[in-house]
């Protein structure tokens, strides 16, 4: 659950306990993975790096990194990805739109594990000497960004009031959060997903916030579709919970 720290997203000391369903990175690859992410922050000077997690391949796996950057009202998200067990990142091009029918089709498919990988047949040599023929073929680099930016879209969830949303329409960390009571961490009304809002009754409250700071200004994951694909599952405790599909 990404939590507001670090200029509103996971600080990148969450990678030695990043985990899901009992995986999680061995020794190794946290502390490349960690030295790794501070080296690209800072030479790109990002806002804000985080490990995202692990895709996994027949021949590697591909370990993403995402960085976040909240302006007015404005979500603009950029992956890395890295083939060499998080000794190091590279920016993960966007799948071109006309390509996006194509790599959703290949869903049920396990990715090769590497990148310049391309499926279908390839284009027939030009008869004319000299002239390149576009390859329409759809690469495992833009089939890994459609699925990593798809999966993010609809499970990029952080706790309701975590953000404000100021009045010159910024999107910023709530100095004032202080993270969700043992009651309130146990309801799905509690989390939003962290994207720019798409559902009519929350453009509205938007726009009829007037001058005022607000942190209601995000869509609810209580609505999204098809209507209880998201529960809470509460931890050990009994105290705490993390929303996840049934």
């Amino acid at each position: 659950l990404v939590a507001p720290e670090e200029n509103g997203f996971r600080s990148m000391n969450s990678v030695t306990s990043s985990s899901f369903c009992g995986l999680s990175l061995n020794p190794g690859q946290k502390l490349a993975v960690k030295g790794a992410l501070l080296k690209l922050k800072l030479q790109q000077n990002l806002e804000s790096i985080a490990f995202w997690g692990k895709i996994m391949g027949i021949e590697k796996d591909f370990l993403i990194a995402k960085s976040l950057k909240a302006g007015k009202m404005e979500f603009k998200t950029t992956y890395y990805v890295s083939v060499d067990e998080g000794v190091s990142f590279s920016e993960l091009l966007p799948c071109p739109e006309q390509k996006r029918k194509m790599a959703s089709e290949l869903k049920f498919q396990m990715f090769k594990g590497n990148l310049q990988f391309k499926y279908g047949k390839a284009p027939e040599e030009p008869e004319e000497e000299g002239k390149v023929v576009d390859d329409p073929r759809l690469s495992e680099e833009e089939r890994l960004s459609h699925v990593v930016e798809t999966i993010d879209k609809e499970t990029c969830i952080v706790p309701k009031g975590a953000y404000v949303l100021t009045a010159t329409s910024r999107v910023v960390p709530n100095v004032e959060y202080k993270g969700l009571s043992s009651l309130m961490a146990k309801k799905v009304s509690s989390y939003v997903l962290m994207q720019q809002p798409v559902e009519h009754k929350t453009l509205t409250k938007i726009k009829c916030r007037g001058a005022a700071n607000t942190t209601d200004f995000l869509d609810g994951i209580a609505n999204a579709e098809p209507k209880g694909v998201w529960t809470v599952q509460a931890d050990s405790t009994g105290f705490g919970g993390t929303p996840r599909p049934p």
